[in-house]
C-alpha cells in the first residue's frame, strides 16, 4: 500500500530529474538570447530540435544547431538557421558565447 502511495512522488522526481540537464540548460539559454537579440519580433523556436542538434565541443562547451521562425504567422514568414555555442561555467550556469544567424536570401519572400 505504501509503495503505491509512493509511485506518483517517485516518478514526477524522475521527470524532474530528466528534464535538468545540460542539452535542457543550453537549449534554454539560447532561446533567452534568440528571444533578447530579436525582441519586438514574432519568434518562434523549437526546444525540442535545439535539444536534438547539440554537439560537445569541449567539457564545457557545446554548439547548438537549429533554426529559428521569424515573423511567426505574418505574411513575412521565414526560416533561418543558427549556430549557438555555449559554455558552462563551474557551477553548471549556461551562458551563450557566440550567436550566428545564418541567413538564406533565397527563402525570403519577395516584397510587393
Amino acid at each position: 500500500m505504501r509503495v503505491r502511495a509512493l509511485l506518483p512522488f517517485v516518478i514526477a522526481s524522475m521527470t524532474a530529474a530528466c528534464g535538468n540537464n545540460r542539452d535542457d540548460h543550453a537549449a534554454q539559454a539560447c532561446s533567452d538570447e534568440i528571444n533578447r537579440r530579436l525582441a519586438g519580433r514574432n519568434v518562434g523556436l523549437d526546444v525540442g530540435d535545439m535539444r536534438k542538434h547539440i554537439k560537445s565541443e569541449s567539457a564545457d562547451t557545446v554548439l547548438v544547431t537549429s533554426s529559428v521562425v521569424l515573423d511567426k504567422g505574418l505574411a513575412s514568414e521565414n526560416r533561418q538557421t543558427f549556430d549557438c555555442r555555449v559554455r558552462f561555467d563551474s557551477a553548471g550556469a549556461a551562458s551563450v558565447l557566440y550567436l550566428q544567424f545564418n541567413w538564406n536570401t533565397s527563402d525570403l519572400k519577395p516584397v510587393r
